[in-house]
């Protein structure tokens, strides 16, 4: 992985990437919008342009484009070359062409870095091609993931962004008021249709696996700090150290007191399909 020329750009008031362009593009290009609206022509159809909306483009391909004169691009561009056995790596190994990058903060503070990292002088090239190289690893695997979610007929792509998020919040509090109500709401949904959607995306009930992380938050507690039994429960949201003893022992199979004392336990069970709601 070589990273090429490379740069972020507000594009000016009358903007155009026209065929002349495309044509002579001889390596790859991820051109990745961060602000302003348009549209673009590839080689087989129309995409409109947007926040988020990364295109990796590669000789041969048609790109035409052309902005919203009220709400002009922001554009990241890197030229980079891809080879395996000194070869360009073919079409047909590479992602989609076309990616909506759910997490664009991500995407688009990686490319901000490998720019300003390229502009450095001298150039910090070893860093900027690792940056490169872990920013396309994303973008494949954003689009792996896209893809299993377009045959998951049971979860909409909105709905599964909705539930990675809160699991990613609850993995990094587990001990706050994690209420279904106020999860729910927070979705802008009923209960009875968050639980279900919720329990489609992962196999569990939003309270099992509220349950799931905050014992093994508790694990962690227990064996690397100085905290009691006590002080754990009430650390993670639990009014009643019997009742946070009870559902430990039920997730691991020996109690919180003889964990901490370092006799051995199983690992909390899996909050995933099949496992039991607790």
């Amino acid at each position: 992985m070589t990273l090429g020329v490379c740069g972020r750009v507000r594009c000016e008031p009358g903007w155009r990437l026209d065929a002349c362009w495309w044509r002579d593009l001889r390596d790859f290009d991820l051109w990745l919008v961060w602000a302003g609206r348009g549209r673009m022509t590839l080689t087989d159809g129309v995409i409109d342009l947007r926040p988020g909306v990364c295109v990796w483009m590669r000789p041969g391909r048609r790109y035409e484009a052309e902005q919203d004169p009220d709400d002009r691009l922001g554009v990241t561009y890197l030229h980079f070359e891809a080879t395996r056995r000194g070869r360009r790596v073919p079409d047909a190994a590479l992602p989609p062409e076309v990616l909506d990058w759910d997490d664009l903060a991500f995407a688009d503070a990686v490319a901000r870095r490998v720019v300003e990292r390229a502009k450095r002088e001298p150039p910090a090239a070893d860093t900027t091609d690792l940056l490169l190289a872990g920013l396309l690893a994303d973008y494949a695997a954003a689009a792996a993931a896209q893809n299993a979610e377009a045959g998951d007929a049971g979860v909409s792509p909105a709905h599964r962004r909705m539930v990675d998020a809160l699991r990613s919040r609850i993995r990094e509090e587990p001990g706050a008021a994690w209420s279904v109500a106020a999860m729910a709401a927070e979705a802008g949904h009923g209960g009875d249709r968050f639980r279900a959607i919720f329990r489609a995306a992962t196999g569990v009930t939003p309270r099992r696996f509220v349950t799931v992380e905050r014992v093994r938050r508790a694990r962690h507690l227990l064996r690397e700090t100085g905290m009691n039994v006590g002080e754990v429960a009430e650390a993670l949201g639990y009014t009643d150290a019997f009742h946070f003893s009870r559902q430990f022992k039920a997730e691991t199979g020996g109690s919180p007191s003889a964990f901490r004392r370092g006799e051995p336990s199983a690992p909390p069970r899996t909050a995933g399909p099949g496992a039991a709601e607790g």
